[in-house]
């Protein structure tokens, strides 16, 4: 079960994180999206050491930016995880729903775009998590906080496309 929780946390937290990086090289910051983006993510368990994932991800934008279909597929040395997300950009606001095709699980993504990055709340069925991500022209950092009593305190992350 907690392989389980542990790459659902995983799976959500990075595929909306990552669909959702602005740069300023294009004047629409979702259009800005398409293509491969690389990095590496690290969780922090609530006990034990950390794990360490390397990801890819890539990002198809439609309708003119209002709406991104992104694939990600993240593992370490002993797990694997293939994740999707549909998103819906609209006033400022980002919604949408994420999906775990190797486990089986989704749930919803709702948040706000800031200036330098977004807000984002996570939700699925055994957690809620705040998500913050700061971004710059060809990378972005991402934090994810867990709330209540899971096995998982923490997720961080860093995707390059430049």
């Amino acid at each position: 079960m907690y392989q389980r929780i542990l790459t659902m946390l995983v799976a959500c937290a990075l595929s909306a994180l990552a669909g959702n990086t602005i740069a300023q090289t294009t004047t629409d910051p979702i259009m800005a999206l398409g293509g491969r983006w690389a990095g590496t993510a690290t969780v922090t368990p609530d006990s034990g050491p950390n794990q360490a994932y390397s990801c890819v991800g890539t990002y198809f934008p439609a309708d003119n930016g209002a709406k991104l279909t992104q694939n990600l597929r993240c593992k370490s040395d002993s797990y694997q995880l293939d994740a999707s997300t549909q998103l819906q950009i609209a006033a400022g606001k980002i919604t949408g729903r994420w999906q775990d095709k190797v486990n089986n699980l989704d749930g919803i993504i709702n948040g706000t775009v800031k200036a330098d990055g977004f807000d984002i709340l996570l939700t699925g069925d055994f957690f809620d998590a705040k998500m913050t991500i700061a971004r710059t022209s060809c990378q972005q950092s991402i934090t994810i906080e867990f709330e209540g009593g899971l096995p998982v305190k923490r997720v961080a992350a860093v995707l390059k496309k430049c």
